[in-house]
């Protein structure tokens, strides 16, 4: 019979969860890709392609807090630089995550190169290069005996994984529609430890989106319905329905979200001046899970400058001084 001290046992479940999270998060994409409430105010969240749509420097804050009220609910900040370039786009984004103890760090980087189909249309091909890392908080480990076990370090350490996305994007002044392949190359997660081998990657996901903005004349609000399709490599399709309301010229908006998987988004907004706008979501889910969490919550800001590499739209007449 062998006897196994507290302390044992404890460093026993601290390896198991880094490993059990490790594992979970190359099997289930949930946790490999943030999923964004506010996707439709920021389309380069989900397509490199977009990057530069606006023809404006873009800078994108944005904070989710998800399932509110459950002990170490997941939290993510991140914030992206936009700029257009003539036929160029570029954007910069980095991210954080954490859940519980495991963090998540990553940056990405995007090149779209932008053609110009007759007055009103526009096709944009892109490829963004990511590079995240996986790693457990020093809080994880408090309690361990031995600090300098290599699994204790190297769960410390982390693991680290480059990848690519692809996006293409078809876009006018009322209508877009987007394809896009986040972790085309499907990354082997490093492995941790030495008597361990690699036992995930990450999952490469199929995104579609597609939307139009109706602006009725002589009115005073603009509506803009819009769906996306996800499709993660051995799960099913999952849809989100938007439909986007905008009123004096979009000074106010809002947007209801259905999504297949039984959540409700309800997203509220105003601009800030002539440059800035203010944007808060709240997520409510008809599933199990929610009945013990207050919902998540989700908040961006968006500031856009410098003059576009593009001539505008006149303004319409109701709205000139």
């Amino acid at each position: 019979m062998y006897l196994i001290s507290f302390k044992e046992i404890y460093k026993m479940k601290k390896i198991l969860l880094f490993i059990s999270c490790v594992f979970f998060l190359g099997k289930i994409n949930a946790q490999q890709e943030t999923t964004f409430a506010q996707y439709h105010l920021n389309h380069a969240l989900i397509n490199p392609a977009a990057v530069g749509k606006s023809n404006f420097h873009t800078v994108f804050t944005n904070m989710r807090f998800q399932w509110t009220g459950l002990p170490n609910s997941p939290k993510t900040g991140l914030v992206s630089y936009q700029a257009p370039f003539k036929k160029i786009g570029i954007g910069v984004t980095v991210f954080s995550d954490r859940i519980a103890s495991l963090n998540r760090f990553g940056a990405n980087l995007s090149y779209a190169y932008r053609l110009k189909l007759g007055d009103d249309y526009n096709l944009s091909i892109a490829m963004s290069g990511n590079y995240q890392r996986f790693f457990l908080s020093k809080d994880a480990v408090q309690g361990i005996e031995d600090q300098n076990d290599l699994l204790v370090y190297d769960a410390m350490e982390g693991m680290g994984s480059y990848d690519a996305t692809l996006g293409i994007y078809f876009y006018s002044h009322k209508m877009y529609a987007g394809f896009s392949v986040p972790n085309a190359i499907q990354t082997r997660l490093n492995t941790i430890g030495t008597n361990l081998s690699t036992v995930s990657q990450l999952t490469r996901q199929y995104i579609f989106i597609t939307g139009y903005k109706f602006t009725p004349e002589k009115s005073l609000f603009s509506v803009e319905p819009s769906m996306l399709l996800r499709k993660i490599e051995n799960q099913p399709f999952q849809a989100l329905l938007t439909m986007k309301i905008g009123m004096m010229d979009e000074k106010i908006f809002s947007a209801f979200t259905y999504g297949t998987s039984d959540i409700v988004t309800v997203t509220a907004g105003f601009k800030v001046m002539s440059e800035g706008k203010i944007a808060y979501s709240f997520d409510y889910s008809l599933g199990e899970l929610y009945r013990y969490t207050r919902g998540s919550h989700e908040i961006s800001f968006i500031w856009e400058f410098g003059k576009p590499n593009m001539k505008k739209a006149i303004p319409s007449k109701r709205f000139k001084g």
